[in-house]
């Protein structure tokens, strides 16, 4: 058995746990076609979320964030990095990597992040 202290931390970027609505859709679909899902924890580098349905790893997804405090919301083009089916029901975590965004958008998810971490 590992104990917390003794696997190192592998993830480049800080995560906060939070709820936030996303929108996403298929890079190459309508935007009529968009979902909406639940943000569970976001960082600079990646989103993980909760949604009703499949997705196929390295599907690259065009994700519309309602970060708090932001006047609009933020513009991503991520990639699905793992998907793993809950226990119960229907639903999916997502883990969504981010590859292209607007400076303005990565500055403000990076604000976010830096208000929401607990000061040790």
């Amino acid at each position: 058995m590992y104990w917390k202290a003794e696997v190192p931390e592998r993830r480049q970027y800080p995560r906060v746990n939070t709820t936030m609505s996303i929108q996403y859709r298929g890079i190459r679909q309508a935007s009529d076609s968009v979902m909406g899902a639940i943000a569970r924890d976001i960082s600079s580098g990646g989103i993980r979320v909760l949604v009703n349905e499949f997705v196929s790893v390295f599907t690259r997804l065009v994700v519309e964030v309602a970060v708090p405090s932001t006047p609009k919301a933020v513009r991503v083009i991520s990639k699905v990095a793992w998907i793993q089916k809950r226990p119960h029901g229907e639903q999916y975590e997502v883990g969504m990597q981010f590859l292209d965004m607007a400076e303005e958008d990565r500055q403000n998810i990076a604000e976010f992040v830096e208000r929401s971490t607990p000061k040790q």
